[in-house]
């Protein structure tokens, strides 16, 4: 799921290099690494990246490490997002417990100089068809995947951001009523003056097991861009407590004979969620 203003990608000042890649050769497996261990795509890994740097540089614990796994249980895809932040780096590696290279970022060129205060990706989210869940299991193990950064001041950024498979079952959207697709909401109009967004509370993951929800996130996307050269786009986007299963939504955000998509997100302990996805109209 891409949501506008997380991300400004700049592909000519910054190289991202996977440890693997989706389609991937079957004599090296699904997500195996396509170079040798240690190596990426531009040759060696920086020296910022090395465990050996550590010994001979100082070192601050980075400020945001973040792993997650997102699935859309309403488009049934499942993919990988990522956060690491603090001030002014421009090297960062992340290694899976088995201490392959999962991720090399790179500014380049003026922004090299400037350095990055802080990244968050979005993997491909491919169909269950293609990628399942033991797929992901498999290609990304669970345990802490140590983070390793060069700041501008030459110190060395190190830390762990804490991956597990403990994905929510997707929570059950009770009203408004919703459609699959925008062009099915012109059935059932919602009031623009007391419309409540309700869902069911979500008590255990995908695969059956126990859950910890911390969370839910409510997000109301006006579905026709205001503004499609930017960011100027009418979005309603609450958290709100394990407790609650529901929430008003302003009279003032909505516009009359409107369509909405209306997403619900079960949020996890260990970060990872799961949207259910949904489309309303107003009256």
């Amino acid at each position: 799921m891409h949501r506008p203003g997380k991300v400004l990608a700049a592909a000519t000042a910054m190289a991202v290099i996977l440890g693997g890649a989706l389609g991937a050769s079957a004599s090296r497996g699904l997500w195996a690494p396509a170079h040798a261990e240690g190596e990426t795509a531009s040759g060696n890994l920086p020296n910022a990246c090395a465990t050996s740097a550590e010994s001979r540089l100082r070192t601050t614990e980075i400020a945001t490490a973040k792993l997650i796994i997102e699935y859309n249980a309403t488009d049934d895809d499942v993919g990988v997002h990522g956060a690491f932040d603090d001030h002014g780096w421009k090297t960062l590696c992340v290694f899976d417990p088995n201490g392959r290279a999962v991720l090399e970022v790179g500014p380049q060129g003026q922004l090299r100089d400037l350095t990055m205060a802080g990244i968050f990706f979005e993997s491909r989210e491919p169909p269950s068809s293609e990628f399942s869940f033991a797929d992901l299991e498999a290609a990304f193990p669970e345990g802490e995947y140590a983070v390793r950064a060069e700041s501008f001041d030459g110190t060395i950024l190190v830390g762990s951001a804490t991956f597990t498979h403990d994905v929510p079952a997707p929570p059950t959207i009770t009203s408004p009523v919703i459609a699959e697709e925008p062009r099915g909401t012109k059935k059932d109009p919602v009031s623009l003056e007391d419309l409540v967004i309700r869902w069911e509370h979500v008590t255990e993951t995908v695969a059956g097991g126990p859950v910890d929800i911390t969370g839910y996130e409510v997000i109301v996307t006006k579905e026709v861009e205001d503004d499609p050269h930017g960011f100027s786009r009418p979005t309603y986007d609450v958290h709100v407590p394990a407790t609650v299963d529901s929430l008003s939504v302003p009279a003032e955000f909505l516009e009359p004979d409107t369509v909405y998509e209306l997403e619900v997100l079960a949020l996890e302990q260990s970060g990872n969620q799961t949207i259910s996805v949904g489309f309303f109209k107003t009256a």
